[in-house]
């Protein structure tokens, strides 16, 4: 975004592709591994998918022709969104943490496998379900 060198803005993408892509499905898997029950675990990636092909509706109108050659607004929303992804993972491993320490004050170990199966369709409102993190 600051630079004028070419090769230096190359490199760049090299390393933003490094960086952002493995995210893609670090998020998917983490979706789907937090929702419990098939249906809303279903329901869930579907919706994590279909949000972030939105980003390629965005890429189109935050690069404009007129902001060539530096596009110092469609950079700028790129920083913007990555750093609100960023805070929001912060802010879900800290709640997950919580919360599973918080589940775990309710000793899940003392449930009979009865009282596990009945609670099994509750999805992750079990009693006995754990957030990955």
């Amino acid at each position: 975004m600051v630079t004028t060198n070419d090769r230096a803005k190359y490199f760049g993408c090299f390393l933003i592709t490094a960086g952002i892509y493995p995210n893609v499905s670090q998020g998917i898997a983490w979706n789907g591994n937090n929702i419990g029950g098939a249906v809303k675990r279903g329901v869930g990636i579907g919706m994590h998918i279909g949000f972030g092909n939105l980003g390629g509706i965005l890429a189109g109108f935050i690069y404009r022709a007129e902001d060539a050659p530096q596009y110092y607004v469609g950079h700028a929303m790129l920083v913007g969104t990555i750093s609100m992804s960023l805070c929001l993972c912060v802010f879900m491993t800290c709640w997950l943490r919580v919360e599973n320490a918080r589940r775990d004050t309710k000793h899940p170990e003392e449930y009979t496998p009865e009282e596990i199966a009945a609670d099994r369709e509750l999805g992750d409102q079990a009693c006995f379900y754990r957030y990955t993190v």
